[in-house]
């Protein structure tokens, strides 16, 4: 593996890894606004702040993990129903798809971001912060879904768990 492969492979878990992070984030931060109303007392707004923003960022951060570990949702009734040509040329036509479809959404997600960049653009809530750091996130996010499907692509390999098991064995 090359030193851009490493580094690359490194960013996607240290995303993941982020990811997990701020959900853990989030569930210690309800769980003290809980406490913390229970004693009768107001738990700060930032609280809800981190909530809101973690919505966004987990998915954003964890998808391209969950890409590469072929653990994001499809299915699969219909394409186990057909002969293995077919299926594995639907299977190229969904990796296609999904590279268009995650490209099409990064771009239009740059074009956000640079718009709240240049016109700067606040999200307001318990802080400030720009809008264009909160929305970034997308098209960072799939502009490495993205390119996780091209990599399954140029490998040969099917961007579907069931299609990547030894030939003989069916998905269960």
């Amino acid at each position: 593996m090359g030193l851009f492969e490493r580094w690359y492979a490194g960013l996607i878990r240290l995303l993941a890894v982020g990811a997990a992070l701020l959900l853990v984030a989030v569930m210690l931060t309800v769980c003290l606004d809980v406490v913390i109303r229970n004693l009768g007392r107001q738990p700060s707004a930032h609280f809800f702040t981190l909530s809101e923003y973690a919505l966004l960022l987990i998915p954003c951060m964890g998808a391209p993990w969950l890409v590469r570990e072929k653990g994001h949702v499809y299915i699969e009734i219909l394409l186990m129903q057909l002969p293995l040509a077919a299926r594995r040329a639907m299977s190229v036509l969904i990796g296609l798809a999904c590279i268009a479809i995650c490209l099409t959404l990064a771009w239009f997600g740059l074009e956000v971001t640079i718009q709240d960049w240049v016109q700067s653009n606040k999200d307001v809530r318990s802080f400030d912060a720009p809008r264009w750091a909160i929305v970034m996130w997308i098209p960072i996010s799939f502009f490495l879904m993205a390119t996780e499907f091209l990599r399954f692509m140029l490998r040969g390999e099917s961007p579907l768990a069931s299609m990547s098991q030894p030939s003989g064995q069916e998905a269960r």
